[in-house]
């Protein structure tokens, strides 16, 4: 038997739209709890990598000091990340070593006279990841790169110095997710 008057039409319609809001309010509740700021540990290396000790790479760009800069934002990001600890050459599960070959500043926008307003801060890397207790290579990329870009005037204007940082972090960054997804 169906509803007989508007009225109990009207009411099974609000209770309706009562049940799909609260099921919505649920599902993304359900959302925000467990799928908001949720990180996992997870990689997948071999188990009994645990550390890993970061050798300066060698620097083929113009730019002094770039190598060591890398290594200190590298160790840091490593750290930050928690699946591998930092260690010495004689005590890691594995070694990453590599070379910066190439630093990269290139217009990207333009005002209205001509005149560079933004540039993209690219930095390459060459690198190996290598199982010690294996001797074998885990994950090797030739070109991989980190980029920042930065204006040189106006309210967004910041230095190269500022750019070359956030380019660095952006390359660690990459470098390490190749490493702990072994792609």
């Amino acid at each position: 038997m169906g509803p007989t008057s508007q009225t109990e039409v009207r009411t099974l319609k609000g209770s309706k739209v009562k049940k799909r809001i609260a099921l919505h309010c649920l599902i993304f509740s359900f959302i925000f709890i467990f799928g908001c700021g949720y990180a996992t540990k997870a990689n997948f290396l071999p188990t009994h990598i645990k550390s890993v000790y970061i050798d300066t790479f060698s620097n083929q760009t113009d730019q002094p000091n770039l190598e060591n800069e890398f290594r200190t934002n590298l160790i840091a990001i490593v750290q930050d990340d928690g699946n591998l600890s930092i260690s010495s050459s004689e005590d890691a599960d594995a070694v990453l070593k590599g070379s910066l070959i190439g630093y990269n500043r290139s217009a990207l926008r333009y005002t209205n006279d001509d005149e560079i307003r933004e540039y993209r801060l690219t930095i390459t890397v060459s690198f190996a990841f290598n199982d010690v207790m294996k001797n074998e290579i885990i994950v090797r990329e030739n070109n991989l790169t980190g980029d920042a870009t930065f204006y040189l005037s106006g309210s967004l204007a910041t230095s190269e110095a500022n750019a070359r940082q956030d380019a660095l972090a952006d390359l660690s960054r990459r470098m390490l997710n190749k490493i702990l997804t072994l792609w």
